[in-house]
This record gives structure tokens, C-alpha cells and sequence, in this order.
């Protein structure tokens, strides 16, 4: 028991990590509707849209918390470590819809989860190679 309260201590991106999970699978346990509803466009990118947002902050919380535990491994590892993570808890997620009263499961939502994860790790990348050049640059001048 120790163990898992100094875990919870030390790391802080693991309680967001944990917490965001937790969120999402709350919107995902909420049941369907047992109408039918006219899917529009609006709708369908309002709802498209969440699984990107909610698997880009899934990731960028798998990669802090990745960086955190692993602090020599490179960011290109940890990238696609975080970018399979929220894939996988993406395909989990929609197993646990099949299960929910007037939910569905979707293959193209995970594809949706993948976007918003490569997405997350594409801008992050981007950022940190950036930085370093910045970085670099700025040596030089001194």
C-alpha cells in the first residue's frame, strides 16, 4: 500500500493521467438515446471532434507521464508509446460503449482517437525540435 501512496505522490502527471481516463470513460458509461436522431453535420463533427480533443489530451498526458518515469528515453519513443496508449485505451473505450444501454461501438471513432493522438505528438514533436533550434541558436551567439 506504501507503494502505490508514494507513486501517487511522486508523480502528478500520473493523477491528471488517471483522472483524464476517468473522465472519459464517464462519458462513455452515459446511456444513448432510444430514438432515433437525425445525424447532422454539426452533430457528427461536434461529436468527431470530442474524440479528437479528448485523445490529444489523453496523449499529451501519456507522454508527461512517460517522460517523467523514463527520463533518458527519447521523445520519438515516448511519442509513439503515448500515441499506442490512447490508441489502445480508444479501442477499450469502445468495447465499454458496446456495453452501455443505446451506445454503440464504432471502428471510426478509435480511427478519430488515433488523429487526435498523432495529432498531440506531431505538435509536441514539432514544439521540442523547435526549441532545441532555438536553443541552439542562441548558444551560438553568446
Amino acid at each position: 500500500m506504501t507503494s502505490v501512496l508514494r507513486f501517487w505522490h511522486q508523480f502528478p502527471w500520473g493523477k491528471a493521467l488517471l483522472l483524464w481516463a476517468l473522465v472519459i470513460f464517464y462519458f462513455s458509461s452515459l446511456a444513448g438515446s432510444p430514438y432515433p436522431l437525425e445525424v447532422t453535420s454539426s452533430y457528427y463533427l461536434e461529436r468527431k471532434g470530442a474524440h479528437v480533443f479528448e485523445y490529444f489530451v489523453l496523449s499529451l498526458l501519456i507522454y508527461g507521464f512517460a517522460q517523467k518515469r523514463f527520463p533518458q528515453e527519447k521523445t520519438s519513443i515516448l511519442a509513439v508509446l503515448a500515441i499506442f496508449g490512447a490508441t489502445l485505451y480508444g479501442i477499450s473505450d469502445e468495447l465499454h460503449q458496446y456495453l452501455v444501454p443505446f451506445r454503440g461501438s464504432k471502428l471510426t471513432d478509435v480511427g478519430f482517437d488515433f488523429l487526435g493522438a498523432c495529432l498531440a505528438m506531431l505538435i509536441l514533436v514539432a514544439w521540442r525540435y523547435y526549441l532545441s533550434q532555438y536553443r541552439y541558436k542562441k548558444s551560438l551567439n553568446k
